[in-house]
């Protein structure tokens, strides 16, 4: 990893000469870096001491160049092309530290704190706050993730903090195109731009995951309002042996607690998403169907369904895979207007996404994507518009 050190001279100090303040600098730096290595060392040494505790840096950069027509919550008809840097076309740009300490008898304790980047900027998080009319929050820094645990081989894992949904879990791990939310078409119908809300992460929530018995695990999530109203809940039974797997979640979303990339709605919801895969060998196939139900606000409640399905396979060709998906929403509900320059979908948005996937090795690879974006939104005035948009991306994604 490459650092660029700026070095500036205090103000009014010239009665040091120049070379002597580079010295001065020079051993202050070699002084903190002496220190840093020291501490690397004596926590390696601890950890290989001990030998039941871990502690992990992990993460994952991703950045692409490309010509995108219109927002990821969905093209309008008033959308032209434009070439960018983007972060994260085929994965979210994160970092983080996971923890394990062996507390002996089959017993650990564990924790993630993780925070979004944005890489193309140097941001962290996925995004800034939005004012109204749009009321988009600001990811604070571990948006991602900021948990603690304890988990048992025979009785399972409780978590608490800042915990991924099994919603967004049950659709990222089950897809060709994985947590993609830029051009993956699972994720772009599901989560951003529709009626869902409650986001891709809960604070305040419990979470507990059971064991593995013959292939069958459960989760069960409770998100606490802390005196709001209302609460989060959720439950996701999976089941995976051999080519195999297949899985179904339950999400209701009371818009309390406090949830991270919650799109724009205040209304409540309730979600379910099944998914399945087969792996073929010579093609991995997955597909989901789902409903977001629209239920409104305690002031103003409505009941309008929203339905989901999407199929998408990975395809080994030499050192990588060819990817394909295609996923629709719609409603066939009475929707209220939104002007036309609004994000357009909000009665029907369908997505298809091609390209390949190539690995330099397990942890980098090379990506070339091309993604259609087909809308029909009623509009203010001119109701209902059909609108579409054709955006590409070049990108290289590293894991450590």
């Amino acid at each position: 990893m490459q650092r660029q050190t700026h070095l500036h001279s205090p103000s009014g100090a010239n009665t040091v000469l120049p070379s002597t303040r580079l010295q001065r600098r020079g051993a202050q730096w070699r002084r903190a870096l002496g220190l840093t290595a020291l501490a690397t060392v004596s926590l390696a040494a601890q950890a290989q001491s001990t030998g039941n505790s871990s502690l992990t840096l992990y993460g994952l950069v991703d950045a692409s160049v490309g010509r995108f027509t219109g927002a990821a919550t969905g093209v309008n008809a008033q959308n032209t092309a434009v070439s960018k840097m983007e972060g994260g076309s085929l994965s979210t740009s994160r970092w983080g530290l996971r923890g394990n300490e062996d507390l002996g008898g089959g017993l650990s304790a564990s924790f993630e704190l993780s925070s979004f980047i944005r890489n193309d900027t140097g941001a962290s998080g996925r995004n800034d706050a939005i004012p109204a009319p749009v009321n988009v929050a600001a990811d604070p820094f571990f948006a991602r993730a900021a948990w603690l645990g304890l988990s048992h081989k025979d009785f399972g894992r409780v978590r608490m903090g800042n915990v991924t949904t099994l919603l967004f879990l049950n659709a990222i791990s089950s897809n060709a195109f994985g947590d993609a939310t830029v051009l993956g078409p699972l994720n772009l119908v599901t989560f951003v731009g529709g009626p869902l809300t409650g986001g891709t992460a809960w604070t305040n929530s419990v979470v507990y995951d059971t064991p593995s018995f013959a292939g069958f695990t459960g989760s069960a999530a409770y998100a606490a309002s802390e005196g709001q109203g209302g609460g989060n809940r959720a439950l996701r039974l999976a089941y995976a042996k051999g080519p195999l797997a297949t899985s179904l979640v339950w999400q209701s979303v009371n818009r309390n607690p406090l949830t991270f990339a919650d799109g724009t709605s205040p209304n409540n919801t309730r979600a379910w998403q099944w998914a399945g895969s087969y792996d073929f060998t010579a093609v991995k196939v997955f597909a989901h169907l789902g409903r977001i139900d629209n239920k409104g606000t305690e002031t103003a409640p409505q009941n309008i369904a929203y339905r989901i399905w999407d199929v998408s396979a990975s395809m080994p060709v030499g050192a990588g895979n060819i990817l394909a998906g295609y996923a629709s929403r719609r409603t066939s509900d009475a929707v209220g207007p939104v002007p036309a320059t609004s994000a357009g979908g909000n009665v029907q948005r369908k997505i298809l996404t091609v390209g390949y996937d190539y690995w330099l090795s397990k942890r980098t690879d090379l990506y070339a994507l091309a993604m259609r974006d087909t809308t029909r939104t009623n509009t203010v005035g001119a109701g209902m518009v059909n609108a579409n948009g054709t955006s590409y991306a070049v990108g290289i994604r590293h894991t450590f």
